[in-house]
């Protein structure tokens, strides 16, 4: 060990070591050039080797070119304690980055089963996944996006940063917005976004020159490689999350099916001919899956033969 090193870690343990060294000797542990010292990060915790530590920050500090008095003279113990410290210093160092470099990229993953899931993510934005979807982001996002990858269907409510927009990738499409609300289902190798309040940005993930903006009211819709829009007729598309519908001279087998949607349940007909019943003015406000049933029995003097979830309505 020279002098000059000697000195520095000398003043790095006791604290004294001037601000600009201490910052530039602190940068050089905790901030790996080669793949190979990021190697040795990820299996420090396994093995550590007290020489191989202190030839590190030997070799470090020889090429970091510092300028240190060298009137400093060395002494064989505090050589012993400076080495020991040395690598006490590296080791926390480059465990401390090691984990980062190992664990920032991780994401979090998330798959709902056969019920709703709130999720509040890092920025503040809220999603409400449906039954059997997936959501995948990052513990921190990126400085320049909010990325996350998403299939199934959710209702997405984004925190505004005009500065880090936030991105949906899905199998088949990207979607773009800077804070909204909107709805997406990737059902059935279609991809479907809703746009509730503000602007989004919907393109194809295979032709990124196809692309949409949509704004509050309007439905962008990839199927089959074709990107097009319409105005949203659907009242109920987000009933499978509030569970309110309401419905107006409507076929009986759109509201089993949209009900079957929302509570999870298999509703059918014992005779084809009960679906296609025409329903007057009728309104679900948020009720229990037996109260539903009930009131379509009623309504259209149907029996209803319930099993779990397997529901079959007759005559």
């Amino acid at each position: 060990m020279t002098q000059n090193e000697d000195y520095i870690i000398q003043n790095f343990i006791n604290g004294t070591l001037d601000e600009a060294t201490r910052l530039k000797l602190s940068k050089k542990i905790t901030n790996p050039k080669s793949s190979e010292e990021k190697n040795t990060m990820k299996n420090n915790s396994q093995k550590f080797d007290a020489d191989a530590a202190w030839k590190t920050l030997h070799n470090k500090l020889k090429e970091d070119n510092l300028i240190i008095p060298e009137n400093k003279k060395r002494n064989n113990s505090f050589y012993k304690i400076s080495r020991i410290a040395a690598s006490i210093i590296i080791f926390t160092g480059l465990s401390i980055s090691g984990y980062f470099i190992v664990n920032s990229n991780s994401d979090i993953n998330i798959q709902s089963e056969n019920s709703l899931k709130e999720i509040r993510l890092p920025d503040g934005s809220e999603i409400t996944l449906n039954t059997k979807s997936h959501l995948s982001y990052p513990k921190k996002f990126a400085r320049n996006n909010r990325l996350i990858k998403f299939e199934g269907e959710a209702f997405f409510k984004i925190a505004k940063n005009p500065e880090k927009p936030f991105i949906i990738k899905t199998k088949n499409s990207q979607i773009k917005v800077l804070g909204t609300s909107f709805n997406v289902n990737t059902d059935k190798n279609k991809t479907e976004v809703i746009v509730k309040t503000g602007k989004v940005e919907f393109k194809s993930a295979s032709n990124r020159k196809a692309k949409l903006v949509l704004i509050q009211g309007e439905k962008g819709v990839l199927h089959t490689g074709k990107l097009y829009k319409t105005k949203n007729d659907n009242p109920n598309y987000l009933a499978w999350k509030t569970r309110i519908f309401t419905y107006e001279n409507t076929k009986l087998k759109t509201i089993v099916s949209d009900i079957n949607k929302a509570y999870n349940v298999n509703i059918r007909f014992e005779n084809p001919e009960i679906g296609e019943i025409i329903t007057g003015k009728t309104t679900f406000n948020n009720y229990d899956i037996e109260t539903v049933i009930k009131i379509i029995c009623e309504t259209h003097r149907l029996k209803a033969d319930i099993k779990g979830k397997n529901i079959t309505l007759s005559y």
